[in-house]
């Protein structure tokens, strides 16, 4: 139970506080519209929340995974539904950050993204601002992750996002799988389960903002340190 405990404490502070070594690597990561078209195998744009629940069979549940030959009872490792909220998005110290109001957890809150990497501090502090908002055009990720349990929508009616995606691979995930994906304001966004995500982006003008979210209520995530594991961060444009 110790043991548990310290690791939860340490996720809590790297989800907010990351190591990113000096010599990092960078990885420029493609974006393109978010279309039907183009996030097919992904998920689908979504013009109205409601049109993607439980209830209605759209929003997916994944079954409880199951050890030995014995299969499932019928009806049964799917019926713990979905949790919504407001996921907040906001800029502080160049960074982006986030938390999850949809989560009833003390590990909700994540810097998503750094407007600039430790090692060019200097170079971020020359960028241009446009009155006193700090013009930042990409976001360094630092991690992304998959829910096994279920599928995932964003929406907002207020600003356009990005959400940076790969495909449902399983733990074999590289850098060079994710495309950003632009979603127009007015939209939402739903994911498959499985599907390799981080949360969604905004640029500084567009912040702070609420999008709404809806999940799996179990809410189990597996994920991705690109600098632990390939010494790589990846950088996402935020923008067309």
């Amino acid at each position: 139970m110790t043991d548990q405990k310290t690791h939860q404490g340490t996720d809590e502070i790297t989800y907010q506080s990351p190591r990113i070594p000096f010599d990092v690597e960078v990885h420029d990561v493609p974006i393109v519209r978010a279309t039907d078209d183009s996030l097919r195998g992904y998920g689908c744009l979504v013009a109205d929340p409601e049109s993607f629940t439980v209830e209605n069979k759209r929003f997916e549940i994944v079954p409880w995974p199951h050890a030995g030959w014995r299969s499932l009872d019928p009806g049964t490792g799917d019926e713990g539904g979905t949790t919504e909220g407001a996921f907040r998005l906001f800029w502080h110290d160049g960074n982006l950050l986030g938390e999850n109001l949809a989560l009833a957890t003390t590990a909700n809150k994540y810097l998503l993204g750094l407007g600039a990497l430790p090692s060019r501090s200097a170079m971020a502090a020359a960028q241009p601002r446009h009155g006193d908002t700090l013009s930042i055009d990409h976001v360094y990720v630092w991690y992304s992750d998959y829910h096994p349990d279920g599928g995932q929508l964003f929406y907002s009616e207020d600003s356009p996002f990005v959400a940076n995606l790969a495909p449902a691979l399983g733990d074999s995930i590289k850098p060079e799988d994710f495309t950003a994906f632009y979603v127009e304001a007015g939209n939402g966004l739903y994911i498959h389960p499985g599907v390799w995500h981080n949360a969604v982006y905004v640029k500084p003008e567009h912040a702070p903002t609420a999008i709404f979210g809806r999940q799996g209520k179990v809410h189990a995530r597996i994920s991705v340190r690109w600098p632990e594991e390939f010494n790589k961060v990846l950088r996402v444009p935020l923008s067309l």
